[in-house]
């Protein structure tokens, strides 16, 4: 069977003092002050992820003459952990304090006191770690428990009533509040003093050097290992530094966000109903519909809608049958056109359908979004004001047969929807969808048309007509149903086009950020799109990747507020959004 030996007693009136978890800022340098004037040398039991933030603490300990001890480096319960997650801890602690101070420590500490009085085959295996490693594990059997913080009375107390017990003692440097401990050892030491007892290092008590406890690291062959060491430390310091940060600030933008579309859509206000019913025409790009187009011509055509309307649908190269079902369509209707062209795209498609437009209102739809019957007015009613320049319809996911599917539908209502009607009241909606909006054809042709110049024509459109003061409002009562990407594949394409055009407008209008000409949109709209999904989704992974790395340490606890907060704040938007559109 295993068996611990403890040994090392000391002289019978030697007495080390030694103190875990530190450096801490604010209560390590009011220690070492203390044991200055005392003439006082004591252990400081370090843990790296400390270390590592106050470096100079470190360097401080050491110059005044006290000694260090590995505590590992995020002090988890090391009989809870892997033994390869032991070794992990204890040498990344060992290199950080290599790199500060030029010098290793044998002395180690596990955290929890689990060396003390170990009951089990997992509480042992650590400590045979350690030893492997060439480590002296130093154990405490005087400890007033001050972590507790019972007060400075209660503390001295029982360092008195467990002095006879042994010769180490146990306090604390950080991990909380310990004024107590500040305010207890003065009078500990004035005790220890009047007893007769001395105060001396741990390598006195073990009758051998300093030096020996923390060897000092040799200048040749190990310099390159220190420099590898310091510079690792140093990049792994500002990368977490950075992480956290970034953290931070994210969790701060999001709250505030989540508040400010919360107000906003709560806010908003359908315009007052108008009698519109001029003539439109609707443009449609077409590829490779040929399951689908008859359906969504049929839906267009059955409406409410009381003004003449004429559909153009570009034939954009298609290589099945949709150029002969809108032949078939337009047969029975003609207000259906057709117009071909060899494949070159959706916005040159479309740019070509506005050209040969003859009304002044331009109904943009894609060739899997059908409408309903009362779509078109609702959709065209806000015209009848003349200062409105666009308005964008509500796209809804129509297929729901798959998971990917309905995670979609639950996006296009959470996030589009939601988004345009919070920035309907500040006019700075920065997409009029291309599935379903509606423009006034003299608004294109002043911000100069249609772009060729990005993959997300319609963003891009959008943001032009910002530049000419185009007034843009949303109808949610607009709906049209469109088909979403039912397999991993095409959502993802689907998902680079949009990311990449999107940070193509962005780009192409980076003037209108942060322009007080554009208020709201410069301001707020177009900052939240940089940081929400182009910043924010390119840092993520790696935050994950932080989070996920710090699971096994135990500084999870410390993450887990702000993937709270960032989970709280999707669920509030997402049930707002949902009860705004009457959602089940």
């Amino acid at each position: 069977f295993p068996t611990l030996y403890h040994q090392g007693a000391g002289g019978e009136h030697q007495v080390a003092i030694t103190f875990d978890d530190g450096p801490d800022p604010r209560w390590t340098p009011k220690i070492l002050d203390i044991l200055k004037a005392a003439n006082v040398k004591a252990a400081f039991f370090l843990v790296g992820v400390n270390a590592e933030h106050y470096p100079g603490l470190v360097r401080r300990i050491v110059d005044e003459g006290h000694e260090i001890g590995n505590h590992t480096y995020y002090h988890p319960n090391l009989a809870l952990c892997w033994p390869e997650h032991v070794r992990l801890e204890l040498n990344a602690t060992q290199l950080l304090l290599e790199s500060i101070t030029g010098r290793a420590t044998t002395l180690f500490r596990p955290p929890y006191a689990a060396d003390t009085s170990p009951s089990q085959l997992s509480e042992l295996t650590p400590l045979q770690i350690a030893q492997d490693l060439n480590y002296l594990v130093v154990l405490e059997n005087i400890d007033p428990q001050d972590w507790a913080k019972p007060g400075a009375d209660i503390i001295l107390q029982r360092v008195k009533q467990q002095r006879r017990d042994g010769s180490i003692i146990l306090l604390h440097d950080a991990g909380g509040d310990r004024s107590q401990t500040v305010e207890a050892l003065p009078r500990i030491l004035d005790w220890l003093h009047t007893r007769g007892d001395t105060v001396v290092s741990l390598s006195t008590l073990l009758g051998t050097t300093r030096d020996a406890v923390m060897p000092p690291l040799q200048q040749s062959g190990q310099s390159l290992m220190r420099l590898v060491s310091s510079t690792g430390f140093r990049l792994y310091h500002g990368i977490e530094e950075f992480l956290w940060a970034f953290m931070i600030v994210a969790t701060a933008l999001v709250v505030i966000r989540t508040l400010v579309v919360i107000w906003l859509a709560y806010r908003f206000r359908r315009g007052p109903k108008a009698d519109f019913a001029k003539p439109i025409s609707v443009v449609m790009a077409a590829y490779n519909e040929g399951k689908v187009i008859a359906g969504t011509l049929q839906a267009l055509l059955d409406t409410e809608y009381k003004g003449d309307i004429e559909v153009i649908v570009i034939n954009d190269g298609s290589r099945d049958e949709t150029a002969t079902e809108i032949e078939r369509a337009a047969d029975v209707d003609p207000r259906i056109r057709l117009l071909q062209q060899e494949n070159r795209g959706k916005a040159w498609a479309l740019q070509r359908a506005l050209s040969a437009v003859r009304h002044g209102i331009v109904v943009f739809v894609d060739a899997d979004t059908h409408f309903q019957r009362d779509t078109l007015p609702r959709l065209l009613e806000p015209f009848g004001d003349e200062r409105i320049g666009a308005v964008s319809g509500h796209a809804k996911v129509g297929n729901l047969r798959t998971f990917i599917a309905r995670c979609q539908a639950l996006e296009y209502t959470c996030g589009f929807n939601l988004d345009r009607r919070a920035y309907n009241r500040w006019n700075c909606i920065t997409v009029v969808p291309g599935a379903i909006s509606a423009i006034r054809k003299d608004a294109i042709d002043q911000a100069g048309g249609l772009s060729l110049q990005t993959l997300a024509e319609d963003t891009d459109l959008t943001l032009s007509l910002h530049k000419h003061r185009q007034r843009i409002v949303y109808v949610p009562g607009a709906i049209a149903w469109t088909e979403a990407p039912e397999s991993v594949r095409t959502l993802a394409r689907q998902r680079f086009r949009w990311a990449y055009g999107t940070l193509q407008c962005l780009w192409k209008h980076r003037d209108m950020v942060f322009n007080w000409n554009y208020r709201a949109l410069g301001w707020f709209s177009l900052p939240s799109i940089w940081f929400f999904q182009i910043i924010l989704v390119a840092v993520t992974p790696m935050v994950d990747l932080f989070l996920l790395a710090t699971l096994p340490f135990g500084a999870w606890r410390a993450v887990m507020p702000f993937v709270i907060t960032f989970l709280a704040t999707d669920v509030i938007l997402a049930t707002l959004a949902c009860i705004l559109e009457r959602e089940p």
